[in-house]
């Protein structure tokens, strides 16, 4: 029992994961790239069983040769080429259980090869998806960082514009109308002066000449 679990867990050389493809790459482009290597005995080609994409690529596959040699050639040409803008993803593949054949290919191939893919340790496409995780929460931290900041800063600028707004004296044409407007109203007019001395003029020279 121990030696087959060994085997169903060892890395098979022949087998190849073929990841990153775009859904316009099918079955028939896979093998068109892969056959200048090796003879291919063997290709897994998954689709979305159920959901919105139910029929759809899943954009990746599993490829065997008859050798291992051809598998190693491929998997050396053949990592990181673009197909479709999109850089490919070759490296090794676990082999499949002993009980896994093409009669239960369609029931368990979703289960078990998106375990397998998950569990990889050789996915250079795990690697570098983590790497982007961590960027893109550093940036986000950074963010939030620089926000609060920003924050405090309109939080209390606006305070110290009130408050020194509110100290300023008032300005000194303010305090200067006052005075000329009290000064008009209560010094009497030089032309009411005249007509005063000019209405009780008569009346000193009639009392003279009485």
């Amino acid at each position: 029992m121990s030696s087959s679990q060994g085997s169903s867990n060892k890395l098979d050389d022949k087998r190849l994961y073929i990841g990153n493809l775009d859904i316009t790459v099918d079955e028939y482009a896979v093998v068109k790239l892969f056959e200048p290597f090796g003879k291919i005995t063997h290709l897994d080609y998954l689709f979305h069983k159920s959901g919105p994409k139910r029929g759809q690529p899943r954009g990746y596959c599993f490829l065997e040769y008859s050798k291992k040699e051809e598998a190693l050639k491929a998997m050396t040409v053949m990592h990181s080429k673009v197909i479709k803008n999109r850089s490919m993803i070759v490296t090794f593949a676990y082999a499949a259980p002993d009980n896994f054949d093409s009669k239960n290919l369609n029931n368990s191939r979703k289960r078990s090869f998106s375990s397998m893919a998950t569990n990889r340790p050789t996915t250079i496409s795990l690697l570098k998806a983590h790497k982007m995780v961590n960027a893109s929460t550093d940036a986000k931290i950074q963010a939030l960082e620089r926000k609060l900041a920003q924050m405090k800063q309109s939080s209390s600028s606006p305070d110290s514009r009130s408050v020194n707004s509110s100290s300023l004296p008032p300005p000194p044409h303010q305090t200067s109308l006052t005075p000329k407007i009290t000064e008009k109203t209560n010094s009497p007019s030089k032309s009411a002066v005249k007509h005063d001395r000019q209405r009780f003029k008569p009346y000193e020279t009639s009392r003279i000449r009485k």
